[in-house]
């Protein structure tokens, strides 16, 4: 009987060549990752089974191009004529703000997307009226994901004026499941005048704001719907703080047994003294807090011109002062700005004789007043002399202290923070 002289289906599938999509899915998804999208477009369109494959990573982050036709606009319009990618969608990056074209892309609902950042640079191209804003906002959804929303413009000019946001702006959001606001170069001091209902963020755990205007009743109603606020990051170094520092507290302390991190970042050159009745800021009742990030003026209060002391002109000593200020339970302090910062590049100086002071009297009694502290970082340390018998000190008291470069930040990490033991810088596994 003669063999078969045709190879079998078998045999012809046994010396096919491999192609990319016979990889295994987890292997060729490492891959196509690390390509750039303009060749992730390229590879999707050699045939129907990679353009499957690929979509998902194509449309899964999308990016606006102001100026062309893929602006906001331009996006609105393909969103519109090609629904099916929309369920693919997990972030938008905006580099404009158009305050239409905004809105009626949040008039879009999209199921899966988690995220939007819209990072403005210069001023907004059109400025549109109120009653056009209060038609758009009529058509604008609740995203049902949406949990990280960012809101930043910044004026490319040496006024770097915030962009004042108006009433009908409140409405862009009002998105129940975001957990994460951050506003810059913004003034939302109108926001004082909606409806402490109007915004329904509930879930809010982190709030960052950042160069902005406001007021305390605008501040309030932003902060309000939340039920339970873990992060609140508030930096001005432009201008300083909009209001009195006290005027914070009414707000922030019914946060007191949620707030894990409290980030007030805002400069020296302030002169609180001009401030009538204000002594710095009581923070023993936020028993949650771990993570505090201050110059001491706010916590401790002014004191008296030129003292050496934040005790000269009243009957404390520095330690009751500090154990009527500081949480207790904290676990990292980190110190703002405690030099004054010199335009002259290699010019240090020592920190202040009363921020030395307190700093001495934290470590030398951390038992009675921050038995949980670990962690003190001084800033900044291109404007300072690094204070070296303060590290020997800190060494004797089991913590850890070091000076960081304005550039140096934290992202904080609640299960750390929340833990009992964290990890030294030795390696180590120590208790908090």
């Amino acid at each position: 009987m003669e063999a078969n002289s045709h190879p079998s289906a078998y045999d012809r599938d046994a010396t096919r060549s491999l192609g990319l999509l016979d990889l295994p899915h987890e292997t060729l998804t490492m891959i196509t990752e690390l390509l750039s999208r303009h060749d992730k477009a390229k590879l999707a369109s050699t045939n129907n089974a990679m353009n499957s494959f690929l979509e998902p990573q194509l449309w899964r982050k999308i990016k606006t191009c102001i100026g062309t036709p893929k602006d906001t606009a331009g996006l609105v319009n393909l969103l519109t004529a090609r629904p099916d990618i929309i369920p693919l969608i997990k972030v938008i990056v905006l580099d404009e703000y158009h305050p239409c074209h905004t809105r009626r892309l949040l008039s879009i609902e999209m199921p899966e997307m988690w995220g939007i950042l819209i990072q403005h640079e210069g001023r907004p191209v059109e400025q549109v009226g109120e009653r056009e804003k209060r038609s758009l906002n009529r058509s604008m959804l609740k995203q049902p994901k949406l949990s990280d929303f960012v809101f930043w413009i910044e004026f490319q000019d040496h006024t770097r004026t915030p962009y004042c946001l108006t009433k009908e702006d409140s409405a862009l959001f009002r998105q129940p499941n975001v957990t994460r606001f951050r506003l810059s170069y913004v003034d939302f001091s109108s926001f004082r005048i909606i409806d402490k209902t109007f915004l329904t963020h509930g879930s809010l755990e982190k709030f960052f704001v950042e160069e902005s205007n406001y007021t305390v009743e605008a501040f309030e109603c932003f902060l309000s719907p939340s039920k339970n606020l873990m992060d609140l990051n508030i930096t001005q170094h432009t201008g300083g703080l909009p209001f009195i520092p006290t005027y914070y507290l009414p707000t922030i302390t019914s946060y007191a047994a949620t707030l894990r991190v409290l980030q007030l970042k805002s400069s020296k050159q302030l002169d609180w003294r001009s401030s009538p009745g204000f002594s710095g800021l009581d923070l023993t009742a936020f028993s949650a807090l771990r993570l505090l990030r201050i110059h001491p003026s706010l916590l401790l209060g002014p004191g008296a011109e030129d003292a050496q002391s934040y005790t000269a002109g009243t009957s404390l000593n520095i330690t009751d002062l500090i154990r009527s200020r500081f949480p207790s339970g904290l676990r990292m302090l980190l110190l703002e700005s405690l030099t004054t910062h010199s335009f002259l590049k290699y010019l240090q100086v020592e920190i202040y004789p009363q921020d030395e002071e307190f700093i001495r009297c934290l470590i030398e009694q951390r038992q009675s007043l921050a038995p949980r502290l670990k962690f003190i970082n001084l800033y900044y340390l291109e404007d300072m002399v690094e204070p070296t018998e303060l590290y020997d000190l800190a060494i004797k008291h089991s913590i850890e202290i070091s000076a960081w470069y304005a550039k140096e930040s934290i992202d904080p990490d609640f299960k750390i923070l929340d833990a009992d033991t964290f990890v030294a810088r030795n390696g180590e596994v120590r208790s908090w």
